[in-house]
């Protein structure tokens, strides 16, 4: 299913909607590496394939109505399907911070490009001064 994970809550890009069950928990996120079943690795990667991309949006490239390709740690080409203009200006707010990008590997040639279908952002940092 594509979904977004934004702040502390999910968001289904399908049917428009948070779903308040699924609010993550201070123990949730603890745990988020092995609920989910992710693992830090590395090796090559295969056209195809699904991973998990750690790492942060480092340049939007272009935007055009209900399609994004952004520069995910200044070398990765990622595709997003994003319908909903206010979920591209939270791409843009988010931008250099960390998060988990579910990704398909299109292409190898002139770097990686993938389609990315989900988005996992942490709770926003407060700093009291």
């Amino acid at each position: 299913m594509d979904m977004w994970v934004d702040v502390d809550y999910w968001f289904c890009r399908e049917c428009s909607k948070v779903d308040e069950g699924d609010k993550m928990s201070d123990q949730n996120e603890s745990n988020f590496l092995e609920k989910f079943g992710l693992e830090v690795c590395s090796g090559e990667v295969e056209i195809g394939e699904t991973y998990p991309i750690y790492g942060m949006i480092t340049k939007f490239l272009e935007e055009l109505p209900g399609r994004v390709l952004v520069e995910l740690n200044y070398s990765i080409r990622a595709t997003m399907t994003i319908p909903d203009n206010t979920k591209v200006e939270l791409l843009r707010e988010r931008a250099f911070e960390p998060g988990i990008f579910i990704s398909t590997v299109t292409s190898k040639q002139d770097g990686i490009a993938v389609d990315c279908t989900t988005v996992v952002f942490g709770r926003r940092q407060k700093f009291d001064a």
